[in-house]
């Protein structure tokens, strides 16, 4: 087992679809965003991957920073665009130590991410950091897996996740109810000639009250927006059973 788990998971996130949320979601939210009147061109994408929402973005002139602690997700993603005539740039580091290492920007954007942090201390240390990199009246946005959706992801226990006879992925669930925490296991297959190799690794992701986040945002500092499901529809804070939620929280506005 490979104690990074995006070393193993890299070469194949793209052919088995785990950049596909933040594909398909990048432009459906830079347009809803739009329409709310936000404006600007400098974004910086935490947790970035392999850069499924950097080729949409850098690709249409926004000035976007790709931001990851993992090198070798870095490294693919800095690959898969042609970088000439692009404002772009890439940072290997951890998101909570944003700060001071950046000119202010217009949007930071966390897309499936955020989830990986394995406390409120941690979540804590990230919004903070973020407020210091953006413009005043800009707009923090990032998703965050609601408890409601671990567990019910937490039921599919076993399940193959990709297979075209030559790459096999093999996904385990195991949720955690005491401490509200999805234990994912994934085990890869490759056909290499007749023989098959196999690498393992294990992912965590932790759920946090939807409430929570937004007591966290307000206490930092943020103006916290109504949040909204991966449909771009409002979400009622008490009543919801989404099981995924974005949040969108603006530095106020210089005085």
């Amino acid at each position: 087992m490979v104690s990074n788990p995006y070393a193993v998971l890299v070469g194949l996130y793209e052919t088995v679809g785990m950049h596909d949320f933040a594909r398909e979601l990048t432009p459906r939210l830079i347009d809803y965003l739009q329409g709310q009147d936000w404006l600007g061109r400098r974004v910086i994408d935490l947790g970035c991957g392999t850069g499924a929402s950097i080729r949409w973005l850098a690709n249409r002139g926004y000035a976007t920073t790709g931001v990851d602690v993992s090198q070798e997700m870095l490294d693919f993603a800095r690959g898969s665009l042609a970088t000439s005539g692009l404002s772009l740039t890439w940072q290997q580091l951890d998101i909570r130590t944003l700060a001071s290492r950046f000119d202010p920007v217009d949007l930071a954007l966390a897309l499936n991410v955020l989830n990986e942090l394995s406390s409120l201390r941690d979540l804590e240390q990230t919004f903070a950091a973020v407020l210091q990199v953006l413009e005043p009246g800009k707009l923090f946005v990032f998703d965050m897996h609601t408890i409601h959706g671990l567990s019910e992801r937490g039921r599919l226990v076993d399940r193959v996740a990709y297979d075209d006879g030559a790459l096999l992925l093999i996904e385990t669930h195991d949720y955690d109810h005491d401490r509200q925490v999805l234990h994912m296991r994934s085990r890869v297959f490759e056909r290499d000639g007749d023989m098959w190799r196999r690498t393992e690794t294990r992912r965590t992701l932790r759920g946090y009250p939807v409430q929570a986040i937004l007591t966290l945002l307000q206490r930092i500092g943020y103006d916290v927006l109504q949040p909204i499901t991966t449909d771009l529809q409002p979400v009622d804070v008490g009543v919801t059973n989404a099981d995924r939620v974005l949040f969108l929280a603006r530095r106020p506005a210089a005085r």
